[in-house]
């Protein structure tokens, strides 16, 4: 109801705004007892806002010149303290607004350390060559997850940057942290069911992408090589998985300029997006430059494996690439996942570059008949 609406969406406003005065008190009181002299808390209160300012105040030039690593060293020190001191009052005060607060900064953490990596490696790469043969598989799939992050997480960064907002930002994380954050902020229970319910959205598509490919065969000349495509795309639609033999047959229909990845429509495109948990509402250009560059990733990452070997992965990094690879692998346990990657990159390595079309709807044929393997 209209009414009920408004008194929760008041009661929601008046839980912030006593999060946000009791912050400015811990602030103005930690300030107070500080060792910094040289920083003023100004805290101006009000019903409806409330701002704080920093003032400095300024002694003589030499003076401020000798101490500046000493002062930065304070001011550092006195914010770690006022973070944690925040922070321990909010997990003992409101327990749950305190678990995702703790579960947002640790995944913040994380999120950095990511991001200072993955720039690391793109100007390692700008330096040496702009080509995959001087990074590892890690590092490819280091910078591919990086792109993906950043653009889901940064309006949320954004706001969080901004003193005190951040206070308001915290129910939408708590309310939406599958749509807001990235893994990385998840729970390990969380990780299961939100990668499990993006499997089912896309799984649901597979069939969908096996009838469009059927519905280009009258394009191909050769009848032999539609006849091999055509019992593939029927043993996949029955829902039985084929070997890696009767994929490798078809590599000569997937050469025809009408299975090209560039001469796939916008519903294609769309359905292999989705397959790679990719936005399928772009432009058609968008669409296909986006997916090319991520299927290149995929398979500059298969001759990494190949080099490196299957069994040299942990088992994090198994489930991982075979999830990225179009199965739900959250479960599996190790020989599953190394049985199914090694299939994989069995038919990805004898691929070539511009056998990408294939290669993607490899992800639909090898998926299939294993989305309940354990």
């Amino acid at each position: 109801r209209p009414e009920r609406t408004t008194f929760v969406t008041k009661m929601a406003l008046r839980c912030c705004a006593g999060l946000v005065r009791e912050h400015v008190r811990r602030s103005r009181a930690l300030f107070t007892s500080s060792h910094c002299p040289n920083v003023t808390l100004l805290a101006l209160e009000r019903r409806t806002n409330t701002t704080i300012h920093l003032t400095w105040r300024s002694t003589s030039t030499n003076k401020q010149r000798d101490s500046q690593s000493s002062t930065f060293s304070s001011v550092v020190s006195f914010y770690m303290k006022l973070s944690d001191g925040f922070r321990h009052w909010l997990v003992t005060t409101y327990p749950t607004a305190g678990k995702v607060y703790v579960q947002f900064i640790n995944g913040a953490v994380h999120s950095w350390n990511d991001g200072k990596t993955a720039m690391s490696i793109m100007r390692h790469k700008r330096t040496l060559g702009r080509n995959y043969a001087v990074l590892t598989w890690r590092e490819v799939e280091k910078c591919r997850q990086f792109k993906l992050d950043v653009l889901k997480t940064s309006p949320v960064f954004l706001l969080a940057m901004i003193p005190v907002v951040y206070l308001l930002v915290l129910p939408l994380i708590y309310l939406f942290p599958k749509q807001l954050l990235s893994a990385q902020f998840w729970s390990q229970g969380q990780k299961v069911a939100f990668f499990s319910g993006y499997h089912m959205g896309r799984a649901a598509y597979y069939s969908s992408i096996v009838q469009e490919l059927e519905r280009k065969l009258y394009r191909v000349d050769d009848n032999r090589d539609k006849t091999k495509l055509h019992e593939l795309c029927l043993c996949t639609l029955r829902g039985d998985s084929p070997s890696t033999a009767a994929i490798l047959r078809v590599r000569p229909t997937f050469m025809h300029p009408a299975l090209h990845l560039r001469s796939l429509s916008r519903a294609q495109l769309a359905f292999l997006s989705r397959v790679l948990l990719l936005n399928p509402y772009l432009p058609k250009a968008l669409l296909k430059r986006r997916l090319q560059k991520h299927l290149e990733d995929i398979h500059a990452m298969d001759h990494g494996i190949q080099m490196e070997g299957v069994g040299k992965l942990t088992t994090e990094e198994l489930r991982k690439m075979c999830y990225l690879r179009g199965v739900n692998s959250t479960s599996w346990y190790r020989p599953t996942c190394e049985e199914w990657l090694s299939r994989w990159v069995l038919v990805s390595t004898q691929l070539e570059a511009s056998e990408l079309c294939l290669l993607a709807h490899c992800m639909v044929f090898l998926s299939t008949g294993h989305s309940r393997v354990k």
